[in-house]
């Protein structure tokens, strides 16, 4: 076999087996050889200036000798069934063709295109497939052909696609000009043309036969399946049976498929091509089901570790990617479900039954509005009126009285204020960028934000989803394993056969696969397509077994999927980051259900991946470092909904295993003990012991909780009418985490009755305090019951900023600013300001000032009766015995009986529960004791006694 078939890309030359040697020579007048020979040579089209690209033309003897070839090829019989006779050695002649093919210049393609001008492949080779389709050197010559002209454009023909070109006077020359614009056009020309060609075979006349026939079996099926029946040979011999010419033959199809799956995508994102495209797409994928392509894929795939199948596994990850790349998942995963009950519809309900009447005059104001979007939305709203709005330079904007409605309807959210007029928000105010596209996961049911358009709702996409349904549970049991561990062998002895962006396509892959698993188990729809197609094997719903997913569930991948963070952020690569992300997420759930699985290899497996994530000394954690760098207006919000399934998910598991490990858990135990032990204990029982040690409200205190941290969610809380349910919880779960937080005290351990402090404070900020308000004030989600535990959050957390705010009215300057230490801000802002530094100053203060007092009445007395000064305190330490050590212990037994007094008088802070709260005693100023200090200096008992005034002076001080 020679080089080129082991390459699964082919270059400008596509792969081929001498069949040049085997052919008699071509005769003289078809020689094309000789025409490049020729001195003077003439353009096909007239040149738009003076100079002209010599590599986007044709010389005029070589379109000569092209026209002659394409028209001896084969004489069409009847138009309407495109029947073709081919003529003798016709073989020969489109060799020819393959040969001035693979002198195509490979940027500009100018043959290509001159070829997708004449409609050959529609009018003659297409044609001669279908009428000698038992002719197989016939029919690998025209699939050769149509490898070469279906490929992919490269990137510099992308790049000129893109390019803005720049028509200001004095910026560029007039020829560079035209030159650039010759360029683009010719790029635009190549995509145009690829498009063209995959509508061709989409919309083939006998795939329209073969599906109109009422049998299966009834007919000589369609195109696709001439080029499946090439493959029964070669695919029944195994090992080195397998030829070169078979594996040729393989590759040709395998590289055909491929070209068709990636064709058609527009460099320029207009709308109607995009969903033409999208469209074109999801027809093809259907037709791949009734040709029998995706059961093709499946016998390679399910003997890809196979010695004569491995040079297929990155082509066939190729395939795999262009056909799932616009798919989600999650929509993928519920198609099968007969009735997928929306959540926030069912649960839309008025909870009062008073304004549930059909004669209450907030039903039919409902009623009305409902059939005025209804009116506006529909197909034809376009002609209910339109508005020219005319701008700066002579241009037009067309208005339509349904542009808003449509948004909302699609979005399934209704704008508070009106959209016109409004002050757009630059890139620093813009949290999340790329809002067209949303994840259906992280999205209510009602709510689902498709980019471009209504494209998926359509029957078109309800039958390409249910295909892929049906091959993602075939693959998924039959093919997963052997192809994940061959391309994971390729990454782990980094092969030169790789390419720059196979890393995101194997990151794609897994990320569909693992989303598409965890929808489908958990909401019924693996088991609903199991019944449908009669499979033998049912689902046990008890068993939490991920199944042909632990192949991609080890320290490999874990390693392979950080590192690749740390590499995307340092090169700015934010999109890619996003995908490694995504799949980091997912691998973290499998992680959870394989910690919870009935399986105990399962068990063991995710305790090994546990521990080395977070026990060991140098884990490989990257959770604390995703959500310190998140920057505002780079990311999307599917991102941001990562980070928090993310954080959500590792601490919940963190939460549990700690849980489960407390047996194990030694407090006096030594690490010079463990050390000793490790040799005598097994790796499951060190694991559990290290498990025990781990202290996850330190890890949470450290490395996850942050004023950034609060922020992020904070703007994802805002997004609260599009987001799912469970990410609302989840972001309230991990406020409320913060509300239950105790911060560790730096005060004595002997001070009983201690109020403990928590992090609620952290939540007193003015972006969250805004989205409460707006959430509290949202009258369209008061009577939907989803909502129910984001309006008790809201109303709680602005509930105790109130009490707080009383209490201490700087609150509402605190909520102003971020704090750089957040946990000694709860703490002085709990203890109202007075802190342990500020207690040990106003200490020391006052025993100075006390030592000065006393100093000044006793040289007064000395001066008095003459005594020298110094005399009297030496006799006096004399007679009485005291030294300065048992004056240091009187001083240090004030300063404990100070703080004891202290600490009883400062005021409780508030717990975010609300029982909680009605059962706690009153701690307002008319409840407290008589005892409070007045700070400012007044003392609210008067007794005669001197040592009591003299306390009262401390207290004013402090």
């Amino acid at each position: 076999m020679s080089a080129a078939s082991n390459t699964r890309r082919p270059s400008s030359t596509v792969p081929h087996r001498g069949e040049d040697s085997k052919r008699s020579p071509p005769q003289s007048d078809r020689n094309l050889s000789s025409s490049s020979s020729l001195t003077a040579p003439r353009k096909v089209t007239p040149p738009r200036s003076t100079y002209t690209n010599p590599s986007l033309t044709v010389d005029k003897k070589v379109v000569d000798e092209l026209l002659l070839v394409c028209g001896v090829i084969g004489s069409t019989v009847d138009p309407r069934t495109q029947q073709i006779v081919p003529v003798q050695n016709c073989i020969n002649w489109l060799q020819d063709l393959q040969r001035a093919l693979r002198r195509d210049e490979d940027a500009f393609r100018p043959i290509s295109l001159l070829f997708g001008q004449w409609k050959v492949v529609e009018q003659k080779l297409l044609p001669l497939v279908i009428s000698c389709r038992y002719d197989t050197p016939l029919i690998l010559t025209i699939v050769k052909i149509l490898v070469i002209l279906t490929k992919p454009i490269s990137e510099n023909a992308k790049n000129a696609a893109r390019m803005i070109i720049d028509t200001r006077p004095g910026k560029s020359e007039s020829n560079v000009i035209k030159e650039q614009i010759n360029l683009r056009e010719n790029a635009l020309a190549q995509v145009h043309q690829l498009a063209e060609y995959k509508k061709i075979f989409v919309h083939h006349p006998s795939h329209r036969r073969n599906k109109n026939s009422k049998h299966r079996g009834e007919g000589e099926g369609g195109l696709l399946s001439i080029f499946i029946s090439l493959l029964a040979e070669p695919l029944s011999k195994t090992g080195l049976a397998r030829t070169a010419e078979d594996h040729l033959t393989i590759e040709l199809i395998l590289h055909l498929f491929r070209n068709l799956l990636c064709a058609g995508d527009p460099l320029i994102k207009d709308h109607e091509k995009v969903e033409s495209s999208i469209v074109l797409q999801q027809e093809l994928i259907a037709l791949f089901e009734r040709e029998m392509v995706l059961d093709f894929l499946l016998v390679i795939g399910q003997e890809m570790e196979n010695l004569e199948n491995k040079q297929y596994n990155l082509l066939m990850m190729e395939i795999l990617h262009h056909m799932l790349k616009n798919q989600d998942p999650t929509l993928v995963a519920r198609s099968v479900i007969k009735k997928h009950v929306d959540i926030s519809a069912t649960s839309a309900e008025p909870i009062s039954r008073a304004s549930a009447g059909a004669s209450s005059l907030l039903h039919q104001i409902k009623k009305e509005r409902q059939q005025k979007h209804a009116v506006s939305a529909s197909r034809h709203s376009h002609f209910a009126g339109t508005l020219v709005q005319k701008r700066d330079g002579g241009q037009q904007r067309y208005r339509t009285a349904s542009v808003q409605t449509q948004s909302q309807s699609r979005c399934g959210l209704m704008q508070s204020q009106p959209l016109v007029g409004a002050k757009k928000k630059t890139k620093k105010h813009h949290y999340f960028i790329g809002s067209s596209h949303v994840h259906a996961i992280y999205t209510r049911s009602r709510a689902e934000i498709v980019s471009n358009s209504q494209v998926q709702v359509g029957p078109v996409s309800r039958r390409a989803q249910n295909v892929l349904h049906s091959f993602c549970v075939r693959f998924m049991t039959q093919c997963y394993g052997p192809v994940m561990k061959s391309l994971k062998n390729e990454f782990r002895r980094d092969s030169s056969r790789l390419e720059g962006e196979d890393k995101m396509v194997f990151f794609r892959l897994i990320w569909f696969f693992s989303q598409w698993w965890r929808v489908a188990v958990h909401e019924g729809g693996m088991k609903t397509l199991q019944f449908s197609v009669g499979s033998d094997e049912s689902d046990d719903s008890s068993n939490n077994s991920i199944g042909p997913l632990i192949f991609t569930m080890d320290v490999f991948m874990f390693n392979l999927v950080l590192m690749s963070t740390d590499f995307f952020h340092a090169h700015k690569k934010y999109k890619d980051l996003a995908v490694a992300v995504s799949l980091y997420t997912e691998m973290m759930h499998l992680l959870g259900d394989m910690y919870h699985s009935s399986d105990s290899t399962e068990q063991i497996m995710a305790m090994g991946l546990m521990d080395r994530l977070f026990y060991q000394s140098e884990p490989i954690d990257r959770i604390p470092k995703l959500l310190s760098n998140w920057i505002p207006g780079t990311f999307t919000r599917d991102y941001v909904c990562d980070l928090l399934e993310l954080t959500h998910t590792a601490l919940k598991l963190l939460e549990s295993n700690s849980k489960a490990c407390e047996t194990y858990r030694d407090g006096s135990s030594k690490k010079s003990k463990k050390k000793k032990n490790v040799e005598n204990t097994d790796a499951v029982e060190r694991m559990r012991a290290e498990a025990a040690d781990f202290d996850v409200t330190v890890y949470m205190a450290r490395k996850i909780i942050s004023n950034s941290t609060v922020f992020i969610f904070t703007q994802l809380l805002s997004q609260y009418t599009v987001n799912a349910n469970r990410i609302n919880h989840h972001v309230i779960s991990f406020f409320v985490r913060l509300c239950k937080f105790i911060v560790a005290s730096d005060r004595d351990e002997y001070v009983e009755n201690e109020e403990k402090v928590t992090l609620e404070p952290m939540l007193f900020n003015l972006p969250l305090l805004i989205v409460l308000n707006q959430i509290l004030n949202d009258t369209s989600i008061q009577s939907d019951r989803s909502f129910e535990p984001v309006l008790a959050f809201a109303s709680t957390i602005v509930r105790h900023f109130s009490r707080a705010a009383e209490k201490n009215p700087m609150l509402y300057v605190e909520v102003l600013f971020r704090h750089p230490a957040p946990h000694r801000f709860c703490e002085s802002f709990s203890n109202m300001y007075v802190t342990e530094d500020l207690l040990l100053v106003a200490e020391r203060e006052m025993l100075q000032e006390q030592s000065g007092v006393i100093n000044r009445e006793v040289e007064q007395r000395s001066s008095q009766l003459g005594v020298p000064r110094g005399a009297h305190e030496l006799s006096t330490a004399k007679t009485h015995g005291v030294n300065n050590e048992d004056e240091e212990e009187a001083e240090f037994d004030d300063i404990i009986s100070l703080k004891k007094r202290k600490v009883s008088q400062t005021p409780k802070s508030n717990n975010i529960d609300s029982d909680e709260e009605s059962s706690q005693p009153d701690l307002s100023n008319n409840a407290r004791p008589k005892t409070n200090v007045n700070f400012h200096g007044e003392d609210q008992q008067s007794e005669p006694d001197e040592e009591e005034d003299r306390w009262n002076d401390r207290r004013s001080f402090v």
